[in-house]
């Protein structure tokens, strides 16, 4: 057993992508990838890493804990290249759209409701009712503060599925 009671097999095969096929032989890479002090995910792989630490980060946050600056950015590169797995498995690689650059805000720093409401595009009241999914906590005065890396995870998640959609 390891850390919060999950269970972790030792035995576990990794798993592999096809790449290139060579005559009727798969030319094939592992998911995941040791190269030294460096780990390479694709596919999958980076996409269950990628919402491993936001629930990592949601679950220190929730015990009052702020992820530090390097797991910040780790969770956002981590949503940034699994948008784009997401957006080459549903366009094809030639056909995938760029998805528009923005600047690596802090996931530790709180939201106001009406932040959220602008950064979705949505009315106060509905960033209101969205509490629960967004992972926000309601101060004693009343204000609802949201977990900027969970409205980032929940924007990212939106925009592949629109992706896909289109």
């Amino acid at each position: 057993m390891h850390g919060r009671g999950v269970s972790i097999p030792h035995a576990t095969p990794r798993p592999t992508l096809p790449v290139a096929y060579e005559g009727e032989r798969i030319v094939t890479v592992p998911a995941v990838q040791q190269l030294g002090a460096a780990v390479i995910l694709q596919g999958a792989a980076l996409i269950d890493a990628r919402r491993f630490v936001a629930l990592g980060i949601r679950a220190a946050w929730q015990d009052g804990i702020a992820a530090p600056p390097r797991v910040a950015l780790l969770q956002q590169a981590l949503t940034d290249a699994a948008a784009e797995v997401r957006a080459a498995s549903a366009l094809g690689h030639g056909d995938v759209a760029q998805l528009p650059t923005r600047a690596v805000s802090d996931p530790s720093e709180p939201l106001t409701t009406r932040e959220v409401a602008a950064m979705l595009g949505i009315g106060v009241r509905q960033a209101q009712r969205m509490a629960g999914t967004l992972d926000a906590r309601q101060l004693r005065c009343g204000r609802l503060l949201f977990n900027r890396g969970a409205v980032d995870a929940y924007l990212a998640d939106h925009h592949s599925r629109k992706a896909a959609t289109q």
